[in-house]
C-alpha cells in the first residue's frame, strides 16, 4: 500500500498541474517569440493576480451551484445590481472599503436568496427562475441613480479592493475557504451532494431539498459579495443595463475555469482545481490580448477562446472514446 502512495501523488501532482503549466508555457514562448519579452516580469504577475481573483471569486459562486445541476443565469445582474447598490450606499455614507465589502456581502447574499425563493417556492425549472431574476435585477439598475450606474474610479478608498494585489489575494483566499468549508464539512454541503447524485434517494432519507438548494444561494449569493466588490473596482464604473440578459457575460466569463476547475479536481479537489483552473484561464486570456494583432485583440482573444472552450468540453467530456477510437484505429492497421 505504502509503495503506491508516491505514485498516486506524483498522479495527482500533474494531473493538477499539466493544464496551468501548459498554457503558461504556451503563452510565454509565443509571448517571448514575438519580442514581447515583458511577459513573465513582475508587471505580468500583478496583472495576472488580479485577473485570477476576479475570476476565481466567481468561478467559486456559479461552482456552488453548477457542480450540482444547476445553471444560475442570475450570477452577472446579481453582481450588477450588487456593486450599484453597494457602492452607492456606501458612497451616500461616506463609507471606506470595508463598508462598501459589507454593504456588497448583505446586498449579493439577500439578492442570490431572492433568486433561489423564485426557484424553490416558484417551482418553475431553474433555467426559467435564474433568468426571470436576471431580467429583473437588470431592470431595477435603471431605476437607480438615474439609469446612470456607479462609478468608483476617484474613490480610492474603493477601488483599492480590486486594484491591490494584497487584497486580491486576500479575498480569493477567503472565498475559497468559504467554499470548500461549505462543500466538505456543513451539512447542508453533504445534503448537496446527495440530492445531486440520487435526488429520490435522499428525499426519501429525510433530506429538506427546498431548505438545502435555498442555502446554497445564500452561500452563492454571499461568495458573489466577493466577486462584486472586485468586479466594481476593476471595471471603474458599473453601467446599468438596457439590453435584456446584457449581464449573463458577467458571471458566466468564469464558466470555461468552473467546468475545468472540476475536471481537475478529480485529481485532488474542486477547491485546488478551481484556483488552478482560473489561473490558467487568467493567463490563457491576458496572453491572448498581448500576442493578438492590434486593433484585433478583442475579436481575436474571443474567438481564440470560444474555440479552446469548445475542444477543451470534448476532450475532458469524451477523451476516453476518442482514445478507444485512435487504438482501435492502430490495431486495425497493424492487423492490415
Amino acid at each position: 500500500m505504502s509503495t503506491n502512495k508516491p505514485a498516486a501523488f506524483i498522479k495527482s501532482l500533474i494531473g493538477t498541474l499539466y493544464i496551468p503549466v501548459l498554457i503558461y508555457a504556451a503563452m510565454y514562448i509565443i509571448a517571448h517569440a514575438k519580442g514581447l519579452t515583458f511577459f513573465g516580469d513582475a508587471q505580468t504577475w500583478q496583472n495576472l493576480i488580479q485577473s485570477f481573483a476576479a475570476t476565481v471569486t466567481i468561478a467559486f459562486a456559479l461552482a456552488i451551484q453548477l457542480k450540482h445541476g444547476r445553471f444560475d443565469f442570475s450570477g452577472g445582474a446579481v453582481m450588477t445590481l450588487g456593486a450599484i447598490l453597494s457602492v452607492t450606499i456606501t458612497q451616500k455614507l461616506g463609507g471606506n472599503w470595508v463598508l462598501l465589502l459589507i454593504c456588497s456581502l448583505i446586498v449579493c447574499t439577500i439578492l442570490s436568496t431572492l433568486v433561489g425563493c423564485l426557484y424553490v417556492y416558484g417551482r418553475l425549472p431553474v433555467v426559467i427562475a435564474t433568468i426571470g431574476a436576471a431580467i429583473l435585477f437588470e431592470s431595477i439598475t435603471l431605476m437607480i441613480n438615474g439609469g446612470r450606474g456607479i462609478s468608483i474610479s476617484a474613490t480610492t478608498s474603493l477601488n483599492v479592493l480590486g486594484k491591490t494585489t494584497g487584497a486580491c489575494i486576500i479575498l480569493a483566499v477567503v472565498s475559497g475557504a468559504i467554499y470548500y468549508f461549505f462543500n466538505t464539512y456543513t451539512i447542508v454541503g453533504m445534503h448537496l451532494q446527495l440530492l445531486s447524485n440520487n435526488q429520490l434517494a435522499a428525499v426519501n432519507i429525510g433530506i429538506n431539498e427546498s431548505r438545502t438548494i435555498l442555502t446554497s444561494f445564500m452561500v452563492s449569493g454571499f461568495l458573489y459579495g466577493f466577486a462584486t466588490v472586485i468586479y466594481a473596482s476593476q471595471s471603474a464604473a458599473v453601467s446599468s443595463v438596457s439590453s435584456t440578459l446584457g449581464t449573463v457575460s458577467t458571471a458566466f466569463g468564469a464558466i470555461l475555469p468552473v467546468f475545468m476547475g472540476l475536471y481537475i479536481g478529480h485529481f485532488s479537489n474542486d477547491f485546488i482545481g478551481l484556483l488552478f483552473a482560473a489561473f490558467a484561464i487568467g493567463t490563457f486570456r491576458y496572453g491572448l490580448s498581448i500576442i493578438s494583432p492590434s486593433g484585433y485583440a478583442g475579436a481575436v482573444t474571443n474567438i481564440v477562446y470560444g474555440i479552446f472552450l469548445v475542444v477543451f468540453f470534448l476532450i475532458s467530456h469524451q477523451g476516453a472514446a476518442i482514445l478507444a477510437w485512435c487504438k482501435e484505429q492502430l490495431h486495425t492497421e497493424k492487423a492490415v
